[in-house]
């Protein structure tokens, strides 16, 4: 690599995705990955006896291996390398599991709107609620009123009456 890729990082995260800028690579590319893949993924460098060069080679688990960007250099490909563990470290808290990528200080769309149609919902539940309440008829319903003003029931059972003594016979004789 030249003395000033060296002093700006190639690699990068933007928009929960990690971004390699490799224009020093025998084949200079851009690649991106999105931060969701991160967690279960490896970056290695490997050797291409072949055709004398290093690899720098990303593998997803349970994945064929892709190879990012082929190097003359070992130490271009770990430099690389460095950059990228550098990159996804500084993005711990940013990368979540199988759910998604939850940038810090964002909320999830899917959640905002769920949580406005669990309100609207709960709102007409209550207004339904607190209507067939006030609708519904009085406890008085059924009752006398007598010029006490005290309400008594049309029909008087022993078990109507607190308070009022009951013979054995009565109350048995009611259930």
């Amino acid at each position: 690599m030249t003395k000033a890729v060296k002093k700006a990082s190639p690699v990068k995260i933007v928009d929960s995705k990690l971004i390699l800028s490799l224009p020093d690579a025998k084949d200079p590319v851009v690649w991106q990955m999105s931060l969701e893949q991160a967690q279960a993924s490896a970056f290695t460098v490997k050797e291409d006896k072949k055709a004398k060069l290093y690899n720098l080679v990303f593998k997803m688990q349970g994945e064929e291996e892709e190879i990012i960007a082929p190097f003359t250099q070992r130490q271009d490909a770990v430099d690389v390398l460095m950059h990228a563990s550098e990159a996804l470290q500084s993005a711990q808290g940013k990368i979540t599991g199988k759910a998604g990528v939850a940038a810090v200080g964002q909320k999830s769309e899917k959640g905002d709107k769920m949580g406005a149609v669990l309100a609207v919902i709960l709102i007409i539940l209550l207004f339904f609620t607190w209507t067939i309440f006030s609708s519904a008829p009085s406890r008085l319903a059924g009752m006398d009123r007598i010029e006490d003003g005290n309400y008594r029931s049309e029909t008087r059972t022993p078990r109507d009456s607190t308070g009022v003594p009951v013979s054995a016979d009565d109350f048995l004789s009611n259930r």
